[in-house]
């Protein structure tokens, strides 16, 4: 597996995607010829890169979601913010069939039909905020060649069939069937999965799915309209062919070590190590721009229909920090189901308060770029594996706590081949199809 099949862009090679509508007149934001010259810096071409090669299996790590509909609603002067995905089919001779599934990993207030929160101090006294874990399962046919595109917040029902745009088109009066489902709660953040099957939800050695989403954020009521950070899924070639049981896990790599397990079928393991080049939190380029890095990180191993088994496995995520000079530094964070963090929380408190002390801080590591590498350090669990999957996004303000006037969004690039322990993906499981006619 390589990222976004994982080939990546990274350090100069930075997202093309930095989108942005500025507000004419305000003295605080970097001017657009400036931004126009980041761009170029940072390799800025049209239109977002596609996986190098379809897979079996796609993550797609980092969805986000918080609309003016949601619960609280997105207010005016607020960021509103939806992730839009295409999924497609890049088989110019048939249909596929696709299990997805949302994966939500909203925290929420310990009470029941808690609302959702970030820290205790969003429930009422007394109440804590824990982490929750579930899953929204959703099952499509898609026609030879053809892509759908659709936003997380909605989803798209039916599923469209044009034979004018889709390629080959709807071939013998066949039709895309099913639903893309939307996310279950808004707001919302988590991942999305899919693995292609047949028509009984058998998994096939077959790699033709590619997918890639961008995350949009757009101020409601004015000021900066819109950024956008685009990314590539993150494909496992489908290689050997197994029991096809829906009780048996799709294993990347092999079945975890100590899980006995049997399994459906096979698909390429998770990296060995992760690496991430980035700009130190708090750096200012040489064209102006203040600059901090969110990574997300999530597990490669997840129980899709036990949330008790999920949220009993904890991935601790060490890492070595470089900078240009070589000095190496090191911490460590724990990842339950999903961990999003600015980098320079990840060794402090959160908040702004601490960052200027991170390893993760200009200021600490002398240098305004560096290098990160991560990996997953086996725990108790012996059932599912500990390897680790991510994406990070960088965005950039005119100074510290202003407003976002651009980001870019990439992948974490295979640092040093794959792991030999395996890897467990159990599914919850589609109803049957229906019987045949006579």
């Amino acid at each position: 597996m390589r990222s976004g099949d994982l080939m990546q862009r990274a350090g100069g090679k930075r997202s093309h995607e930095m989108l942005t509508v500025y507000a004419k007149g305000s003295a605080t934001r970097l001017s657009a010829a400036v931004l126009a010259a980041s761009l170029i810096l940072l390799g800025g071409v049209a239109g977002a890169s596609a996986q190098d090669n379809p897979a079996g299996y796609v993550v797609l790590p980092k969805i986000l979601v918080h609309t003016t509909g949601g619960d609280p609603a997105v207010l005016p002067g607020g960021t509103a913010i939806d992730t839009q995905v295409q999924l497609t089919n890049t088989s110019q001779d048939s249909l596929i069939t696709v299990d997805c599934w949302w994966v939500n990993a909203n925290k929420h207030c310990n009470t029941v039909g808690g609302d959702i929160c970030e820290v205790n101090a969003d429930c009422q006294p007394g109440i804590l905020c824990v982490q929750g874990w579930s899953e929204l399962d959703w099952q499509i046919t898609i026609t030879p060649g053809q892509p759908v595109g659709f936003l997380a917040s909605t989803g798209v029902n039916p599923l469209p069939c044009d034979s004018d745009l889709m390629g080959p088109g709807c071939p013998n009066g066949a039709e895309a069937q099913g639903a893309i489902l939307p996310v279950p709660e808004d707001p919302f953040r988590g991942e999305l999965k899919c693995v292609q099957v047949d028509e009984f939800d058998v998994p096939v050695i077959e790699n033709d799915l590619k997918i890639e989403a961008s995350i949009v954020s757009t101020t409601v009521g004015g000021g900066i309209a819109t950024t956008a950070a685009a990314y590539n899924g993150v494909g496992f070639q489908a290689t050997d062919a197994g029991t096809g049981l829906a009780g048996d896990p799709l294993c990347l790599g092999s079945a975890p070590l100590g899980s006995g397990a049997d399994c459906a079928a096979t698909y390429e393991p998770c990296p060995l190590e992760l690496k991430l080049e980035h700009f130190f939190d708090g750096a200012t380029t040489e064209l102006g721009s203040y600059v901090t890095t969110d990574l997300t990180l999530v597990p490669c191993s997840e129980d899709l229909g036990e949330p008790a088994n999920q949220l009993g496995l904890t991935v601790t995520a060490s890492m070595l920090v470089y900078n240009e000079f070589e000095q190496r530094f090191s911490t460590s964070t724990r990842v339950q189901c999903y961990q999003a963090v600015q980098l320079s929380d990840i060794d402090t408190q959160p908040g702004p308060a601490g960052n200027i002390f991170s390893i993760f801080s200009a200021g600490v590591e002398g240098t305004i770029t560096g290098q990160t590498r991560i990996r997953g350090i086996q725990g108790p669990q012996g059932d599912l594996g500990y390897g680790l999957i991510g994406v990070a996004c960088e965005d950039h303000s005119a100074s510290a706590g202003t407003a976002v006037l651009a980001t870019a969004a990439f992948n974490l690039q295979e640092a040093t081949g794959f792991r030999s322990g395996g890897d467990a993906v159990y599914r919850t499981q589609f109803p049957p199809p229906p019987p045949m006619g006579p």
